[in-house]
């Protein structure tokens, strides 16, 4: 006999390692379980693993003591259950076929008590960066807010954020001593678990001097270091203009990543920004205003030709 070739002949002839007697039991269940219950698939190997993840699951609950009953085996307990007891498993196998398990329950039981799936819940961010004018604005008002903390605080984020591309931890610790100049550059060692150094973006290098040498040896912040939440807390008592507001580390650092993610090798804007992968890239380029015209320039198309890895 041939093995069997297509995904709906693995599920037709599959036989697992049980007694006969007890997958003839079974085996009609399994299949309209597995039938009714994915979405049809191409690939034999994943037809392969459902079937052998829903009989492991339907005959540990006949053991159990549960009926052949699709609304008793597959309920959110049982499933549960048999994710946490079930032998020899490793814990990320586990996990994925509690998961498994958990979107098939979904769809073939009517009556057992499993919540919907739950809406993905995105931290509300500012997808306007500023513009050079409101950086400049900005940067016009650290000195003229009414307490020196607030001055200080206003200068070092605006700076670094949009200079530098800090987060608000970031910005917390950044010493004087750890801003250099290199030549006619600037760089900040950016401190933590995502150290680094970044070269400041020139039109900007002489704010995050400045705020370096008001730090007077210190922190570019405010000394002492306060709690990660005094960032947002100062930003949002500054007083600014309407057309500035909101004023927060989130928003100047994403003037920054708009600026920089069009002008650097993606891996190069990676390491610079400190990201980890790339889940936040379309927060970024959603920042970027579209260009109206369609062709290439010469000056941008000799940019082009010229253009070699980093």
């Amino acid at each position: 006999m041939m093995a069997p070739r297509t995904p709906e002949e693995i599920i037709e002839l599959y036989t697992p390692h049980m007694p006969e007697h007890e997958w003839e039991e079974i085996g009609p269940f399994v299949r309209d379980v597995v039938r009714r219950g994915f979405a049809p698939t191409q690939v034999a190997q994943v037809a392969t693993g459902r079937i052998g993840i829903v009989t492991s699951l339907v005959r540990w609950a006949l053991e159990q003591g549960l009926p052949l009953d699709v609304e008793q085996i597959f309920h959110p307990a049982t499933v549960n259950r048999y994710a946490v007891t079930i032998g020899g498993l490793s814990d990320a196998t586990r996990c994925t076929r509690r998961s498994t398990l958990t979107t098939l329950s979904r769809r073939i039981t009517r009556t057992a008590p499993w919540e919907p799936p739950r809406e993905v819940l995105r931290y509300p961010r500012s997808t306007v960066p500023y513009s050079g004018t409101q950086v400049s604005q900005l940067l016009w008002w650290a000195p003229r807010q009414r307490s020196t903390v607030r001055q200080q605080g206003l200068a070092a984020a605006v700076a670094l954020g949009v200079g530098a591309g800090l987060r608000g931890t970031e910005m917390l610790g950044v010493r004087a001593s750890d801003v250099r100049r290199r030549g006619e550059h600037v760089i900040v060692a950016v401190r933590g678990p995502r150290a680094r150094q970044v070269p400041v973006r020139p039109e900007y290098a002489a704010a995050v001097l400045d705020a370096a040498e008001q730090a007077g040896g210190g922190h570019l912040f405010r000394d002492p270091v306060p709690r990660v939440e005094f960032v947002g807390l100062l930003l949002g008592r500054c007083e600014v203009p309407a057309g500035l507001e909101p004023v927060t580390a989130s928003r100047l650092r994403l003037t920054w990543e708009v600026a920089m993610v069009q002008a650097l090798p993606l891996p190069v804007f990676m390491r610079m920004s400190g990201l980890t992968n790339t889940n936040r890239l379309s927060d970024i380029l959603d920042g970027i205003t579209q260009r109206k015209r369609r062709w290439w320039t010469s000056a941008e198309l000799d940019a082009l030709a010229e253009a070699v890895p980093w």
